[in-house]
């Protein structure tokens, strides 16, 4: 039984220290951040959440140093960790916020959208969700409607080309025309003028058998 005891003891001792580090490191990581030095706050932050995976503080931090850095696909990474590592319902709300704006920073307005409404739906009185929510939808609808116009100026300037194209096309086809008239007229002529020549030929053949009186 002392033994068991001993073991637990030694077993509660190593998970305590290995608590006390993510904290040391958590703790540098935040008086990094105060200084506005993201990327070494994100090492510390790291090394936390490598000591302890479910560790959402230090996952969630480590999301606002990443996406200081512009590491947006990263932080995004972190805030679903953070997320999902807590049972708090404010904290879980928290960082599905703060991936909602990861996403807005990026343009990825769907992902973005649904992120805000996840937040919204763990804390509904969230005034800062329910507006950055109406703002991605009018951004998203916004998009929309311009990639409808490109779609429409480009249908309009291929029917425009196919119109230009239609009177030079009937302009080629009466040059041909054209032509195949001059073509038969010239055979005509021809025609004509070996008519003449053999009539000629005829009437000096028929002149010089005629008697003389």
């Amino acid at each position: 039984m002392g033994k068991i005891i001993l073991t637990l003891l030694s077993m509660l001792l190593v998970i305590m220290t290995k608590a006390q580090e993510d904290q040391t490191q958590i703790i540098k990581g935040n008086e990094l951040y105060k200084k506005q030095q993201f990327e070494k706050a994100a090492q510390e932050y790291t090394k936390a959440a490598e000591i302890n995976a479910k560790n959402a503080k230090a996952q969630y931090n480590l999301g606002n140093a990443l996406y200081k850095s512009k590491k947006t696909e990263a932080a995004e990474k972190a805030f679903d960790a953070a997320a999902d590592n807590t049972k708090d319902v404010t904290a879980k709300s928290k960082a599905l916020y703060n991936k909602g704006v990861t996403f807005s920073s990026s343009q990825k307005l769907p992902e973005s959208i649904q992120a805000y409404k996840e937040s919204l739906r763990l804390n509904p009185q969230d005034e800062e969700a329910r507006q950055n929510l109406q703002k991605a939808l009018n951004e998203l609808k916004k998009q929309n409607q311009q990639n409808q116009q490109k779609q429409d100026n480009k249908k309009q300037d291929k029917q425009q080309n196919q119109k230009q194209k239609q009177p030079e096309q009937e302009k080629n086809n009466s040059k041909l025309n054209q032509n195949q008239v001059e073509q038969m007229l010239n055979a005509l002529r021809k025609d004509e003028k070996k008519l003449q020549q053999d009539i000629q030929k005829k009437n000096n053949i028929g002149r010089s058998n005629s008697k003389d009186w």
